[in-house]
């Protein structure tokens, strides 16, 4: 039977229909920022009811970002929609649309879709991790999604790498996030545009704020000065991933989010980084790519997590015992 994953975010809200097979058969989206306040709760259920249509949908799961119980069905902290905390989504959201309701975290909802359906889909142990505004990350091991004690498990992105690096969103200093998240690149950017003003990036610089986007694209035309960032940004990402592979052994490392467009500019280096840091025999199985499904991964991973009435998941079993 079909799912319905949720995708809530700081910009949108996205509900799709999915089919057992990971093919989504119906979309629907709202800008969060055109929703009046105290109407959050609403419009996601109305996002699932017009998502849903005519289609047979056994259950929905609602992806949000920031610390969630996934075992109350609640968002406990979430820094940009307040409006969702603490209460039970699965009773309010399940009374206005009639289907039962399951929440988890953002990230652990697309590493679950890379792990069904995308980078992962031809391995039992993954770890997933996505490089945006900021770093966000998941784990599966023997099929089974990392959540710890209290379903704050698997912050990949707030590990420290550099405990005299730059300072991060979360008040730490040197974490992952704060080295090679998007804005990191952005960041170091302009900090290498000043020491170089003669290179193409320096000089885009002087007329416009440098984006990621431009890093890369400069580096695919040559230019030193990106390459240096993007090789930087590539070296810490491969620090933190060797200490995943050293602490999960996982057969593949799925590496996804908008930083992540940079491809082999970023991952080779970081594949340098972890075959020089990480341990064998770990480091010899690990495979480091990047993630396929883009940003349909939220919506997939959070249907593949919906459950019906009788608490089975809604798209069958995952692909190994869960």
């Amino acid at each position: 039977m079909n799912a319905i994953g949720v995708d809530v975010g700081g910009t949108k809200i996205a509900a799709a229909v999915v089919s057992p097979e990971g093919e989504i058969l119906n979309e629907v989206r709202y800008p969060t920022q055109a929703i009046p306040p105290n109407r959050l709760v609403r419009t996601i259920a109305d996002t699932i009811t017009e998502a849903k249509g005519d289609f047979e949908v056994g259950g929905a799961c609602v992806a949000a970002p920031g610390f969630v119980s996934s075992a109350e069905n609640k968002v406990i902290f979430a820094p940009n929609l307040h409006e969702i905390e603490d209460i039970r989504l699965d009773r309010e959201l399940g009374s206005a649309t009639g289907l039962r309701i399951t929440v988890e975290n953002d990230a652990n909802a697309a590493a679950w879709g890379e792990f069904r359906f995308g980078a992962g889909r031809e391995f039992d142990h993954q770890v997933f991790i996505t490089l945006g505004t900021g770093v966000g990350g998941g784990v599966i091991t023997h099929g089974v999604l990392l959540r710890g004690a209290q379903g704050a498990g698997g912050e990949l992105g707030h590990v420290t790498i550099d405990p005299d690096g730059p300072r991060c969103g979360c008040g730490n200093h040197g974490c992952l996030e704060a080295l090679a998240s998007g804005t990191a690149i952005g960041r170091r950017a302009r900090e290498v545009a000043n020491e170089r003003p003669r290179s193409a990036l320096g000089r885009l610089a002087i007329d416009r704020q440098v984006l990621g986007e431009d890093v890369t694209r400069l580096a695919s035309e040559g230019d030193e000065a990106a390459l240096q960032v993007l090789d930087e940004t590539g070296r810490w990402l491969g620090i933190g991933l060797a200490g995943f592979v050293n602490v999960f052994n996982p057969e593949v490392v799925a590496v996804g989010g908008g930083a992540a467009r940079a491809g082999e500019f970023i991952l080779e280096p970081a594949r340098r980084e972890v075959h020089l840091r990480a341990r064998s025999p770990s480091r010899d199985l690990v495979r480091i790519k990047e993630a396929t499904l883009g940003p349909a991964s939220g919506v997939l991973g959070a249907a593949a997590l919906a459950r019906g009435e009788d608490g089975e998941y809604v798209l069958g079993p995952s692909k190994r015992v869960t």
